[in-house]
C-alpha cells in the first residue's frame, strides 16, 4: 500500500483505490444510520467532487456538519506522510 487508507472506508482494486464507505462493518461497530450519511458526505466531497485534496478538505470543513468523525476523517487527511489512496476512476 502506497499511500494511507483513510478511515471508515473500503478500498479495493489494483492500484488501491476507494470503493466506498464501510458501512455495514461501521453498523457491527454501533455507528448510527446518521453518523454513517454524515461520513459518506464527507468522502462524497474528498472522493467524487472534482477537487483537489486541499479544497476538497476546506469544502467538507464548511459544507458538512461538525461531527466526531468528520474530524477524524480530515485530521487523517491532513497528518497523512504519503497521501490518501485515489478515488473512483
Amino acid at each position: 500500500v502506497r499511500k494511507n487508507v483513510p478511515p471508515y472506508v473500503k478500498a479495493a482494486r489494483e492500484p488501491l483505490s476507494y470503493c466506498g464507505v464501510n458501512a455495514i462493518g461501521l453498523r457491527r461497530r454501533g455507528f448510527t444510520d446518521a453518523q454513517i450519511s454524515n461520513i459518506e458526505d464527507v468522502y462524497r466531497v474528498i472522493y467524487i467532487m472534482n477537487s483537489n485534496i486541499s479544497q476538497a478538505i476546506k469544502i467538507a470543513d464548511l459544507e458538512i456538519p461538525n461531527s466526531n468523525e468528520k474530524d477524524t476523517i480530515l485530521k487523517f487527511i491532513r497528518n497523512s506522510d504519503k497521501g490518501i489512496m485515489r478515488g473512483i476512476s
